[in-house]
């Protein structure tokens, strides 16, 4: 059924297929991450999201395969960067400290592959790719601003912690109902700001003060959060945004003028905290140290097995034996680092890499061609945004775990159907030129950069040939 235009839509028409998996992915999402079944016991009780899981998957291989022209498209690098780590993970099983560990924890690994596989089979139209990251943001802006409106409403916080000499702080974490501590609900703050102003797309006065006001009140949870770790991603976040940005001078001034309202409305326990992070006086500097001393031990404990780690999952387990600390790495290199080995890291970071090579791939393409169409316009956004939130991803790593989690899975799905898009719709829009050249080069399965051509992101068959003058 042909699907009616958009009028901004100026290039060929887009014909999705699987309509009925992206939409059971959708509700997928909002279940999982709103934790319905936590919400629901009878949902709970009925594994209500491995069904669901499960509907997505038989809704992928009923669905009719849209017909291609010329070769039969091959694995982007992304997808098989990921195949050779899933490949090593297995593999390397018999090599592990604790095999058995790995059999037990591959069922939760696999539930965060999961997303990478769907995202990827699931969205092939600009459309359903606007949809699927306001679908992911709005479940972010829930778990975020629902424990914050129960502590306006009624004084929740949720967890604590020491600040030494037998005196505790109040932290904002999750809601009852989620799963995530203070650092986590400050790693979902800074995670979904790019995500949110994506999505508004602020260009007018409503716009703009709905994503002023929604940013300001995540900006209040990740202070009630008193998470250090989050503090220094925001500060990351900003600069990173703002070294990117063309208004550099002016907007580095708009947000010290902010940093310093915002000092003086903290309360004197939360600017000791945020202090403690490079003060030795301040209270709760002996956390701040312990958490560096933690990283040093985590360190130490995957010297162990350098080359294939303790196993997938056994980041607890090893510091439980080894370090006497019953506690997982707080730092996603270390995690890895004692879970795979060094190899497994190595082949971690080179997976990370494809994601953003595939937002270059996506960017470079979407530059070469005339941003009339809507759609492209959205393409550049949502490349631009993914390297950010790639980027502080990253950053933040350095004081969280995350291996398992399915954030990194989905962004590289996300990265890969952003680059596929662009790479069918860009060079649709112009046919001389640079254009021309860097979709020669796409064809031959590489990407033309100032002369330079390394690595794309779809192999030769991907595309037509192009037609002989």
């Amino acid at each position: 059924m042909k699907r009616t235009r958009n009028k901004q839509e100026v290039g060929p028409p887009e014909y999705g297929a699987r309509d009925a998996a992206f939409w059971l992915f959708c509700v997928f999402i909002l279940g999982y991450f709103t934790r319905v079944t936590a919400r629901v016991p009878a949902l709970g009780h009925a594994h209500f999201d491995l069904v669901l899981a499960a509907f997505v998957a038989l809704a992928i291989v009923l669905a009719p395969r849209p017909r291609r022209a010329g070769a039969p498209q091959k694995l982007d690098p992304v997808a098989r960067q990921l195949w050779f780590l899933l490949a090593y993970i297995v593999v390397t099983i018999p090599f592990v400290e604790w095999p058995g560990s790995v059999m037990r924890n591959l069922e939760v690994y696999a539930k965060s592959v999961c997303f990478f596989f769907f995202v990827v089979a699931t969205v092939d139209t600009t459309k359903k790719l606007r949809i699927l990251i306001a679908v992911y943001t709005l479940s972010q802006l829930i778990r975020v601003l629902e424990p914050l409106e129960m502590h306006l409403r009624g004084g929740y916080w949720g967890s604590f912690t020491s600040l030494g000499n037998w005196e505790y702080m109040d932290r904002l974490a999750g809601s009852p109902y989620d799963i995530i501590n203070p650092n986590g609900l400050a790693f979902v703050i800074i995670m979904t700001l790019p995500l949110l102003y994506l999505v508004l797309r602020p260009t007018n006065a409503v716009r703009w003060t709905l994503f002023l006001g929604l940013s300001a009140a995540m900006a209040y949870a990740l202070v009630l959060s008193a998470s250090r770790s989050g503090f220094l991603g925001l500060v990351f976040l900003v600069l990173f945004v703002i070294w990117r940005s063309k208004r550099r001078a002016a907007y580095l001034a708009v947000a010290a003028v902010v940093g310093l309202i915002s000092l003086t409305l903290m309360t004197d326990l939360q600017r000791e905290r945020y202090v403690s992070i490079f003060s030795s006086h301040a209270k709760g500097a002996a956390t701040a140290e312990a958490r560096l001393t933690g990283v040093m031990g985590d360190f130490k404990v995957s010297l162990r097995r350098p080359l294939f780690g303790h196993g997938l999952g056994t980041s607890r387990e090893a510091n439980a034996n080894f370090r006497g600390q019953d506690l997982p790495s707080h730092d996603l290199y270390t995690e890895v680092a004692e879970e795979l080995g060094y190899i497994g890291l190595a082949l971690t970071l080179a997976l990370i890499y494809s994601f953003l090579r595939a937002c270059w791939t996506a960017q470079r393409l979407l530059a070469s061609a005339p941003l009339t169409d809507a759609r492209l316009r959205f393409l550049h956004d949502v490349a631009a945004t993914l390297v950010v939130v790639v980027a502080v991803d990253l950053f933040f790593s350095f004081a969280s775990f995350g291996f398992s989690e399915p954030y990194w899975y989905f962004f590289g799905g996300l990265s890969v159907v952003t680059a596929r898009l662009a790479l069918k719709l860009a060079p649709a829009h112009a046919a001389v030129g640079p254009a021309a050249r860097l979709r020669r080069g796409l064809v031959r399965g590489r990407l033309t950069r100032a002369g330079a051509r390394p690595r794309g992101l779809l192999a030769p068959g991907a595309l037509p040939r192009p037609r002989s003058r």
